[in-house]
């Protein structure tokens, strides 16, 4: 696939790449679901409001249940599954903060399925917390603390990020807190570049938040981390 679609400074031009024709899907969409998408997501949630709508909306009144971003329509699918979609059929996927809540086995496993059913020139685009970013916020707290005579040193806030990543983001193994809520990979620009590459995919590069050769990423997108795109071809 030529490169020619892309700017000077390497990310893809929004208004110049044919994107080839066909559905385009949103997966592991939560409650961002803009029309002409597919949406899908893989909560119990989404299960209801896909298989017995009607049961949600009376359990919602009775106030056993809150209201829900989840609209008619949403597709409930189990990601860890093979997708639903013939092979060399999707124009676009996108998928926002989804990766990470997967062991990275079963996000290659993904990614290969995302490269089947992409029709050639269809366009895979992953946003993802950024691993460097939140090392680098730990080494500027550590240094600005180390600077500081031990007995004035705020040790708390260091605990309170290595906190995070044993809570959030550190692997655990399936049944103990692993239903998808809790983060068991971190990545950084150079192992999920490496991770479509492996799978197949060309012309793979880092973008910027809502530069995409995917026309309308802004009804999509929603959050400015890690944020990697490639092409089938």
């Amino acid at each position: 696939m030529s490169t020619a679609m892309e700017a000077s400074d390497g990310h893809a031009d929004p208004g110049s790449y044919p994107l080839p024709r066909g559905p385009r899907v949103n997966l592991g969409c939560g409650p961002v679901m803009p029309r002409d998408w597919i949406n899908v997501d893989g909560s119990r949630r989404a299960w209801l409001v896909a298989h017995a709508g009607g049961l949600d909306r009376r359990l919602v009144r009775l106030g056993l249940l809150r209201a829900t971003a989840f609209q008619k329509g949403i597709v409930h699918h189990d990601l860890r599954k093979p997708l639903p979609w013939a092979r060399d059929s999707l124009a676009a996927i996108y998928s926002g903060e989804v990766w990470e809540h997967f062991e990275y086995e079963d996000a290659r496993r993904l990614t290969e399925e995302c490269y089947r059913v992409l029709r050639k020139g269809g366009v895979l685009r992953l946003c993802v917390p950024d691993g460097v970013e939140f090392w680098e916020n730990y080494l500027v707290m550590f240094l600005e603390e180390q600077a500081r005579e031990p007995a004035s040193r705020d040790v708390a806030r260091l605990r309170r990020h290595v906190r995070m990543y044993f809570d959030d983001i550190c692997t655990r193994p399936p049944g103990l807190k692993s239903f998808g809520h809790f983060h068991k990979w971190q990545y950084d620009e150079v192992q999920l570049v490496d991770l479509f590459m492996r799978c197949g995919f060309k012309d793979v590069s880092r973008q910027a938040f809502g530069v995409s050769r995917i026309p309308d990423i802004g009804a999509l997108e929603r959050s400015n981390f890690l944020i990697v795109e490639g092409v089938k071809p």
